[in-house]
This record gives structure tokens, sequence and C-alpha cells, in this order.
């Protein structure tokens, strides 16, 4: 993944265009390409770290003339986008798209999908219990790991 992401935002693409364009870019290019990895498993810290190095390097300028100046730092850039930020934190990311299935289990009566995870692991309320089972899927492991301490209802 960390392979894909940094074939899509090269240093030739950030040296032509602007840094409106490279935001954007980084914006497509993160939403579209994990999505499926960020929504299904809990990413590890090492990934995420060079997922935001690409990041941070395409928006300030790498290659091989010397680094630009960050003139802002990484956490106003990855503020929520009504407080001002213009990229979407990874981890942030990754665990709301995780959590989002905690709240479609509880939401939704119907779906064979829903019948198989609730014969297999139990109610959507298991996920509140402080341990899992060994034999459980890595996906409901990371899924327990994001919304075992979430409380039901908030």
């Amino acid at each position: 993944m960390v392979d894909k992401v940094r074939s899509r935002l090269t240093s030739w693409k950030g040296k032509l265009i602007s840094m409106v364009g490279q935001v954007c870019l980084i914006k497509s290019v993160i939403s579209t390409l994990p999505l499926y990895y960020l929504s299904f498993f809990k990413i590890p810290r090492s990934v995420i770290k060079d997922l935001v190095r690409l990041q941070r390097n395409f928006l300030w300028g790498w290659g091989y003339e010397a680094k630009k100046i960050a003139w802002i730092s990484w956490g106003s850039i990855c503020r929520l986008r009504e407080a001002g930020g213009l990229i979407r934190d990874i981890d942030n990311f990754n665990t709301t798209l995780l959590a989002k299935w905690k709240w479609r289990l509880g939401m939704e009566d119907q779906g064979v999908w829903k019948h198989i995870l609730d014969s297999k692991y139990g109610s959507w309320r298991m996920l509140n219990e402080s341990n899992t089972s060994r034999t459980a899927s890595r996906w409901w492991k990371d899924l327990h790991k994001v919304c075992g301490n979430i409380e039901s209802g908030k």
C-alpha cells in the first residue's frame, strides 16, 4: 500500500503543480488507494508513519534540491475541515472507518453479513467486553481494539 501511494505521489508531480493541487492530489490518493484497507484493518503504526512522511514530503517539497520549509505544523494541516484543516489524519480516519462497523452492526437489522457475524461472535455489544476469543478473525480483533472502549449510544 505504501508503495502504491509513493508511486502516485512522485516528486516530479510535486514540482509541476501548485500547493492547492498538491493538497488535492494528496486527498485523492489517500482517500481512494488505501480506503479498503483502512475500513477493514487497523493499520500498523509503522505504515501510518510511512504514509504521513510521504504526504508531508510531497506537500512541502522534495526531490534533489534542499527540502523546503514547512510553514505550518502537520497537526494544523490534519485538523478537521471545519477547524481549518486541509488533509485527513490517517490514524483517525482508520479508527473512524472501523468504528462505523460497530454502528452498522447496531443499526441494521437485515443482511446476511449481520446474521453471520451475530452467529459467529454474538451481538455487536460483545465489542464492549474486555477480551475477545482466540479464534476470532483479525478483523474482529481490530474492531474490538478500536471499539472496545466506546460506550454504546455515544
